[in-house]
């Protein structure tokens, strides 16, 4: 959607038509879905989260700076919405961060080709903790300083999280993938 039609959308929306408001949420909903699923350790709540998200993105879209994009600053929204769901149900527990991380090194073999959805499908095997982190480093871009603000922890441990989430999936490909080399499923990771 160009910048042009986001604005007409957001002033639509603003001035009280279903229709557009219906084109927004359809628009953005299943993008942010996936963003919520990636969080979420069930459906529901997942679907939770994009409900409240929207919620929330209709409340405040008066305050929305046409400067960025539409989509990045309700991403922005649905991020917060799914870290305030973790923290409420008290499903993100991280690890102090001074444990010793011992990365995985194997010589590197074949490559191999994985799709979307299986990695997709390991990412939500990570224990909620490394997936929370590994979310936000590698899917969403967040620097180590940004997400243990988030987070309210401190950067060795946003570090430790990340690692051991990437030794961890590197680890599962290995597995599914025995003639792979644990440098090349590293890779995938990253």
């Amino acid at each position: 959607m160009s910048g042009m039609d986001e604005k007409a959308l957001v002033r639509d929306c603003l001035a009280g038509d279903e229709l557009a408001c219906k084109r927004l949420f359809d628009q953005y909903s299943p993008t942010m879905m996936s963003l919520c699923r990636r969080y979420a350790t069930e459906q529901m709540e997942a679907e939770d989260c994009l409900q409240e998200g929207f919620i929330r993105v209709f409340k405040y879209l008066h305050t929305w700076k046409d400067e960025g994009q539409l989509g990045g600053w309700i991403r922005q929204i649905m991020v917060n919405v799914c870290l305030k769901q973790l923290a409420d149900l008290k499903k993100l527990k991280l690890s102090s961060g001074y444990d010793e991380v011992i990365e995985v090194a194997v010589d590197p073999g074949p490559m191999h080709s994985m799709d979307y959805e299986r990695l997709s499908e390991l990412i939500l095997t990570l224990p909620q903790g490394y997936r929370t982190v590994f979310n936000l480093s590698v899917i969403e871009g967040y620097s180590y300083t940004e997400i243990a603000t988030m987070l309210d922890i401190k950067e060795v441990t946003c570090r430790s999280q990340l690692m051991k989430a990437k030794n961890f999936l590197a680890n599962k490909i290995k597995t599914m993938y025995p003639e792979m080399s644990i440098k090349y499923a590293e890779r995938l990771v990253r």
